[in-house]
């Protein structure tokens, strides 16, 4: 199946990615199939990475009220991400909107880290809220 996993543009945007993958039947599995695609980072070596390299899924969760809860590890998040505000709405947004492309019945996405809720990855955007995709944050097409 085509999936969208979304990356920073050179308009400093996000921006679809289609990359054809393998989806287990289950949504709840391929939730967390298509996380770890988008860790992996973009195709095109010219797009920066969204999350530091030692980042990592450790669990992706698909709720019956529309909800999705994705919880990353990695030391850089655990001890701590320095990072501006921009590298760290791109990285939070990519999640938020790969969500939202692929699993049409999630309208919100709860990012943890080590299963927890942080306040922050890096100090900007507020994490204690589940979040909905930010209006003009994608590119158009």
């Amino acid at each position: 199946r085509t999936i969208q996993l979304f990356y920073e543009s050179p308009a400093m945007l996000l921006s679809p990615e289609m990359r054809a993958v393998t989806l287990p039947e289950n949504d709840a599995a391929a939730l967390a199939t298509v996380m770890r695609e988008l860790l992996k980072g973009s195709a095109n070596a010219a797009v920066p990475r969204s999350f530091p390299a030692d980042t990592v899924l450790r669990a992706a969760y698909l709720l019956p009220d529309g909800n999705a809860i994705i919880d990353l590890g990695g030391e850089t998040l655990t001890t701590g991400w320095n990072t501006g505000s921009h590298q760290e709405l791109i990285a939070t947004y990519s999640v938020v909107e790969t969500v939202i492309a692929n699993f049409p019945s999630v309208r919100q996405v709860r990012v943890l880290v080590n299963g927890q809720v942080p306040e922050t990855l890096g100090g900007h955007v507020d994490l204690n809220r589940p979040l909905r995709p930010l209006a003009g944050f994608v590119a158009k097409r």
